[in-house]
């Protein structure tokens, strides 16, 4: 299943249940995505290495849709997040930045009808990673671990059964990452690990469905010994010595 099709799937019940008269004409969360994707495609920008995709997005309604989803606006825009970045991982798009989207109100729109502005701006990827769960180092990232670290696979579709750690490292459903886990529930690139003041880090990519470390979900956290990472279904574990 597309995953545009997926995320109108999970948003169908709840819309239902939120507004049980639907009204037929207004714009609901599937019409907003496929306008996002359409911004994509019409802003990207190809260079000699890659295609860059815009990565700030402003979605404007009329005054009648901002109202009818103003309730789901915060859900929305984590959700829409998820959605662009699966298209980037399948179209192959860069962003230069976070991405955000945001909803304004349009007095010249009329029910049903809305308009996408897409905009490049750089940025940290990771600028909203918890401090609190992933120390960094201010003044200057040391990019060599204190000790080398593994992740053993324990449960799961993967073709490795035990990955050396590197800065960088990926994890995910396309053939292209370090640690390829071929299952529908994990996403093309699902999580990475870095190394940050000489420390391994698990960070979500994100994924539709998270990244779990020892039950919990997270963004990103320090690895410790024995951490159990669940990605889908797999379940990997790290370690420090084999």
């Amino acid at each position: 299943m597309k995953f545009l099709e997926k995320f109108e799937l999970r948003f169908s019940s709840w819309i239902e249940g939120v507004f049980r008269r639907r009204i037929s004409h207004h714009v609901e969360p599937v019409d907003i995505g496929k306008a996002l994707f359409a911004a994509v495609d019409r802003d990207k920008r190809v260079s000699l290495a890659c295609i860059y995709a815009p990565n700030n997005f402003v979605v404007y309604l009329s005054e009648a849709d901002f109202d009818h989803l103003k309730s789901l606006t915060r859900t929305l825009e984590g959700e829409l997040r998820g959605v662009l970045q699966e298209k980037a991982e399948k179209d192959q798009l860069r962003f230069i930045g976070p991405v955000t989207v945001a909803f304004e109100a349009d007095s010249a729109l009329t029910r049903g009808k809305l308009f996408v502005e897409a905009s490049f701006e750089e940025g940290d990827l990771h600028q909203d990673d918890p401090p609190s769960e992933v120390p960094a180092d201010t003044q200057v990232y040391r990019r060599v671990p204190v000790s080398p670290g593994f992740l053993v696979v324990d449960e799961g579709r993967t073709l490795s059964s035990v990955v050396p750690l590197r800065d960088g490292l990926t994890i995910g459903r396309n053939m292209g990452c370090d640690l390829v886990i071929d299952e529908a529930n994990v996403s093309r690139v699902h999580a990475r690990v870095v190394c940050r003041s000489g420390e391994w880090c698990i960070e979500d990519n994100n994924s539709t469905n998270g990244l779990y470390v020892n039950g919990q979900r997270v963004d990103a956290v320090k690895l410790q010994f024995g951490d159990e990472i669940k990605i889908g279904t797999a379940r990997l574990i790290y370690k420090e010595t084999l």
